[in-house]
């Protein structure tokens, strides 16, 4: 009876080795900027379809060449659709725009979440790196499920220091989409790695 409680016993933990082994870690994708290098991983729990459609974006180099438009210490960093020189960056060819997901994400500093316009579901390719916690970003609990909010789709696991220091650049006072945002020097991404 002992032994076969012992071999139950194995089996069951070999069976749990497996299932552990079969569970993928999230993807994580690496920025490498002007400034330095920024590591994200990816939240494809807490939203699938904003990490899908931003996975292919990364996947297809769109990335390579954005620049940081949007600096607000104590708030956030911005890109993804504009370059040093200020000139739009269309998205590839098939990518449109996602639903928006906010009913089980929520903002704070480190995470990164996708930016939209006035249609909650216009999320493209502009997203941002929280520098707070911004709780004002989250949904409204009173409102319908995936209605209002940003979707959150990923946290800084790696290079939270690059975006302090890029926080503290010298921005311009009249230039860019958001006056006295941008950065002087302009902040480039260099290459983009996914994992």
């Amino acid at each position: 009876m002992l032994r076969r409680a012992v071999l139950i016993a194995g089996l069951a933990v070999a069976l749990a080795g497996t299932a552990a082994a079969q569970t993928p870690s999230p993807p994580r994708v690496t920025f490498e900027t002007t400034m330095g290098a920024i590591t994200v991983t990816l939240d494809p729990v807490g939203a699938p379809k904003t990490t899908a459609h931003m996975l292919r974006l990364f996947r297809s180099r769109h990335y390579v060449g954005a620049a940081i438009f949007r600096v607000e210490p104590g708030f956030l960093i911005q890109l993804g659709d504009l370059d040093a020189n200020l000139t739009y960056r269309p998205p590839p060819p098939g990518t449109g725009t996602v639903a928006l997901e906010t009913a089980t994400n929520r903002h704070g500093r480190g995470r990164v979440a996708l930016a939209h316009g006035d249609d909650p579901n216009s999320g493209s390719t502009s997203f941002y790196f929280e520098l707070a916690d911004n709780a004002h970003l989250n949904a409204d609990p009173a409102a319908p499920p995936n209605t209002t909010g940003y979707a959150v789709f990923g946290e800084v696991t790696a290079g939270m220091d690059v975006l302090d220091r890029m926080a503290a650049v010298a921005r311009d006072p009249v230039k860019g989409p958001f006056p006295g945002k941008l950065p002087v020097t302009p902040i480039v991404v260099t290459a983009v790695r996914v994992e």
